[in-house]
């Protein structure tokens, strides 16, 4: 009965804090060691931020951009570009990569079309949290042949926090959370209910559990009550897309659990191993008493209109 009134009111019961901070030990059970770990190929890397549309610490695109964008570059071989609300055409064709996290514009088809000719040339493709909204549904269903999943509109597609009463349940099966906890819990938002391609296939899902350590990925994504779109992976034509509809806060991003997923996306969607990826899961979050994360809910985060 709890969930179901969580689900009701948004979530407006939880309480919005990140994780605790976790033993660099326990971290690196899951990175593995990366000493000497290299990227096959040099790696161009998009990313495309948008403007601020929220309180501080919540869709803090500017923000987490200027979070991500120089720790990517420390990476051998990978280099950044960026883009602001859609990228040129350019850049699509020098791309290997686009990492989107953004309300994305009222894209023309003009634009969708070359969104899903990158996509399917080969171009790999992570969204996070609200860069699967796109209005009318019409255009919906064009943003959804591009990354897999897009908003149905606001009598389908259903949107709320959640928090450890909603364990995330990963398909370790999966080459992209392989070797990674059944289980893992945050304090964020997500979505669900979207418009799924044929090719999707769900890899994280949000659901009650009296018992998550008793709880298949199977049965999880079969509850009447689970959110099944908070990962997911596709293919169209040559290309791959990881996606999830979680990542609302700020202080989710310096959770170096869900670093870890968005890592592992982002290795899984290059062919490549995640091991040259890993370092930046400790990156900039780890204290001197050796504890990864962070405490501070980063509520009172000015955003910057550009």
């Amino acid at each position: 009965m709890v969930s179901l009134v969580v689900a009701a009111d948004r979530g407006k019961n939880i309480v919005t804090r990140p994780n605790d901070p976790i033993p660099k030990v326990e971290v690196t059970k899951f990175t593995g060691d990366w000493k000497g770990a290299e990227l096959s190929r040099d790696i161009r890397i998009l990313w495309l931020s948008g403007p601020e549309d929220h309180g501080g610490g919540e869709h803090d695109y500017i923000r987490i951009k200027e979070l991500f964008v120089p720790m990517l570059k420390t990476i051998s071989r990978v280099t950044v570009d960026e883009a602001f609300q859609f990228p040129t055409r350019d850049q699509f064709d020098r791309a290997d990569l686009l990492i989107q996290y953004l309300h994305l514009p009222d894209l023309t088809y003009e634009q969708l079309a070359m969104f899903q000719a990158f996509v399917d040339r080969g171009g790999s493709v992570v969204s996070i949290h609200e860069s699967c909204i796109m209005r009318p549904v019409d255009r919906a269903e064009k943003l959804a042949g591009c990354i897999g999943c897009s908003w149905k509109g606001n009598k389908e597609s259903k949107w709320s926090k959640f928090d450890h009463r909603y364990p995330l349940f990963l398909n370790t099966e999966h080459p992209a959370f392989v070797g990674l906890p059944k289980s893992v819990s945050f304090n964020d938002e997500s979505y669900w209910n979207l418009l799924t391609r044929d090719d999707v296939e769900v890899i994280g899902t949000l659901a009650p559990a009296v018992d998550a350590n008793d709880t298949s990925f199977a049965d999880a994504l079969a509850s009447p009550e689970a959110r099944g779109d908070a990962f997911w992976t596709y293919t169209s034509g040559k290309g791959k897309v990881f996606g999830t509809t979680t990542g609302h806060y700020t202080y989710t991003f310096h959770d170096p659990i869900y670093r870890l997923l968005l890592l592992r996306g982002i290795a899984w969607t290059l062919d490549e191993d995640p091991a040259p990826f890993m370092p930046l899961v400790l990156q900039g979050n780890t204290d001197e008493q050796g504890l990864v994360g962070t405490n501070d809910v980063m509520l009172d985060y000015k955003n910057r209109k550009q």
